[in-house]
């Protein structure tokens, strides 16, 4: 028990470190006072999960992999998209490092169960990583017309284009962001 409760502690940490990292995207755009990496995270959680329950997926699976989509970077910070183009292989394996570490003090069948939804995450394996993959780059663009609407700043555009194009695939998620546009 004792291990399980230094387990415990340990998520705290690292999900203590999550709500003071600003996202480096608003911070870059200028936005006063921009969300954190877990009001992100909350985000794509609560999204992903309903989606899931929508679609007929494993919401078990696609609440894993959203809560762990972003824990590495406790670690690695939050880097833009074309940080990570250019070191990819690099960040790859320091993000699936830093998700064996944080589970290694887990019980056995906990640690499997993260690492491979974090595996299947990673490598876009399953409908319900793809739905976490979408359901990311939905919840970006859907605060970018947010903060374009309480701060009437064109300027993020630009981020909410780089969801409109990611979205290009899911017909529906797609719909649901330009119509946040036009409230």
């Amino acid at each position: 028990m004792n291990n399980s409760l230094e387990f415990i502690l340990s998520l705290f940490d690292c999900i203590s470190k999550l709500k003071s990292i600003r996202r480096t995207g608003w911070v870059e755009s200028s936005v006063r006072d921009p969300e954190s990496i877990a009001d992100h995270s909350f985000g794509v959680v609560f999204l992903a999960a309903v989606l899931a329950d929508l679609r007929g997926l494993d919401v078990a699976e696609v609440v894993r992999m959203a809560i762990l989509h972003d824990l590495p970077e406790a670690v690695t910070g939050d880097l833009t998209p074309r940080e990570k183009q250019t070191k990819i292989k690099e960040v790859e394996k320091i993000e699936e490092e830093a998700i064996r570490r944080l589970f290694k003090d887990a019980p056995r069948e906990v640690y499997e169960k993260y690492v491979s939804a974090w595996r299947k995450f990673s490598e876009n394996s399953t409908p319900e990583a793809r739905l976490v993959k979408l359901v990311d780059k939905l919840e970006m663009g859907l605060q970018a017309c947010k903060y374009m609407e309480e701060r009437l700043d064109s300027r993020l555009i630009e981020i909410y284009d780089s969801a409109k194009n990611y979205l290009e695939e899911d017909r529906e998620l797609l719909e649901v962001l330009k119509r946040m546009l036009k409230r």
